[in-house]
């Protein structure tokens, strides 16, 4: 399971980095909409540019519990730890976007600030599985030195 562990939580941090660059793509096609059109943004056009962004989201926190479930089949209480602090990231990310126009000066703001927490918490993750090594296979012994001949 470390193995499937490794790999998900990587294309979890390649989807994060996917996640941040459609926000970017949706707040930059509605702002080229606004300029040329001359009025004001409706809700279609709004949904029409952050759709990706909110559907790839979903998708994210969905794969955030994922990511805890197989984190309890590696049996490792450090890897069990940093899924359930991503878990826990993510699903305060997604009440953030959820009440975040509320008050966007606070909440608002923070979401952006949370995805890169999330970002980089699922880096260190990613870097942390490839870096170490797995604890089944055989470290690499040094060669015996051989005893000096006898005069």
């Amino acid at each position: 399971m470390r193995g499937v562990y490794k790999y998900f939580v990587s294309l979890m941090t390649l989807a994060v980095v996917v996640q941040i660059g459609l926000a970017g793509f949706g707040a930059f096609d509605t702002a080229d909409k606004l300029s040329n059109s001359g009025s004001t943004v409706d809700q279609d056009t709004f949904d029409n540019s952050f759709g990706p962004h909110a559907a790839l989201g979903t998708f994210i926190v969905l794969s955030g519990l994922v990511l805890l479930l197989i984190s309890f089949g590696t049996r490792d209480g450090r890897r069990m730890k940093r899924a359930g602090i991503i878990f826990g990231l993510l699903v305060l990310q997604l009440i953030l976007a959820w009440t975040g126009a509320a008050v966007p000066f606070v909440l608002g703001a923070l979401h952006p600030l949370n995805a890169f927490l999330i970002l980089a918490v699922l880096g260190a993750t990613t870097y942390r599985e490839w870096k170490t090594v797995p604890a089944e296979s055989p470290e690499i012994e040094a060669a015996p030195v051989p005893a000096p001949p006898a005069a």
